[in-house]
């Protein structure tokens, strides 16, 4: 946001910061998708003169100048802090922006996931990449209808169905990592133009993978729930069956795709009583694994995801 004002209004980002309050020694603004800017409520209330709107309704557009988020304190200042937050300042599609008038440059949104996909304009961003526009997926409409078919999944089993889209990108990205050159990933890699290799972008890449594994998580975990006292050997087969199958067509190399998937199986073990009807629909709950208790109101991909690894981020072992 400041960063727009301060081009429509042409001057620095400094020079703004300056206007608005005092801000600590030596820190000085950062890039919008690295940290996120506080103000005081003095500070804030200058910024809304500025733009020439009220107060009010800033604070209702840019949820961090509401009242948890104020810096605290009378005087009018500015804090710019580097530390790591929960959500990702993603770029937003460009031609959403541009229908926006967004002729000050990028505009980046507060999102739970590393990556968004708009589904009016097909474009996919992500935090790390460079300049406006994304990727444009109309050379991947698999993963476009993956993408709409994890929504209709999600709506219908709610936040049950969400934890296991968010195991299913662990177990289809472990895969990933281990065989990122798989033919299937290559050739969809090449018809997109991108780097079969990189990581920001593999989440296209492996959308159709991955929705067919949260779908086989699922059945295994409505089997589950018809018999909640066990065994659930029988379950257990099925689900390495389908997933065999899968790794068969992607030719994975034999004998390693079954890792994540065993571990998944051991999280799982354990599970709550068996319970009723949910609230909103009247439907089972999908998942009754204890690992999941209080995952269901989580935001991100990660957040909701039993497994141990982030297999999205490049410097952490997979």
């Amino acid at each position: 946001m400041l960063w727009r004002v301060a081009g429509a209004q042409g001057v620095g980002v400094g020079f703004l910061l300056d206007e608005l309050g005092e801000g600590p020694d030596g820190q000085q603004a950062l890039q919008p998708h690295l940290a996120e800017v506080f103000l005081s409520r003095a500070a804030a209330d200058r910024l809304a003169q500025l733009l020439g709107v009220p107060s009010a309704r800033l604070r209702w557009a840019l949820p961090h100048l509401r009242e948890p988020h104020l810096l605290p304190g009378e005087q009018p200042r500015w804090e710019w802090p580097w530390r790591p937050l929960a959500h990702y300042l993603v770029p937003a599609c460009g031609l959403c922006a541009a229908a926006r008038g967004g002729h000050w440059g990028e505009v980046w949104l507060v999102w739970p996931d590393r990556w968004r996909i708009c589904e009016r304009h097909g474009r996919f961003t992500h935090v790390r990449q460079g300049g406006p526009g994304g990727v444009d997926l109309a050379r991947l409409p698999e993963s476009v209808r993956a993408h709409r078919g994890r929504g209709r999944l999600e709506r219908r089993f709610g936040p049950g169905g969400a934890v296991l889209v968010a195991d299913a990108f662990a177990l289809t990205g472990w895969w990933w990592r281990r065989d990122p050159f798989t033919p299937r990933w290559i050739e969809r890699a090449g018809r997109a133009g991108l780097q079969p290799a990189d990581v920001e972008t593999a989440w296209l890449l492996v959308y159709p993978e991955a929705l067919e594994v949260a779908r086989a998580l699922l059945r295994y975990e409505q089997r589950r729930a018809a018999g909640p006292g066990g065994p659930w050997a029988a379950a257990e087969s099925r689900l390495m069956a389908e997933l065999a199958q899968l790794a068969d067509t992607l030719a994975l190399t034999p004998g390693r795709w079954q890792v994540p998937v065993a571990e998944w199986l051991d999280r799982h073990q354990r599970c709550a009583p068996a319970a009723g009807d949910d609230e909103a629909g009247g439907r089972r709950r999908p998942v009754t694994a204890l690992v999941h208790r209080d995952d269901e109101n989580q935001a991100s991909l990660e957040d909701r995801c039993c497994l141990p690894w982030d297999w999205s981020d490049p410097f952490a072992a997979v």
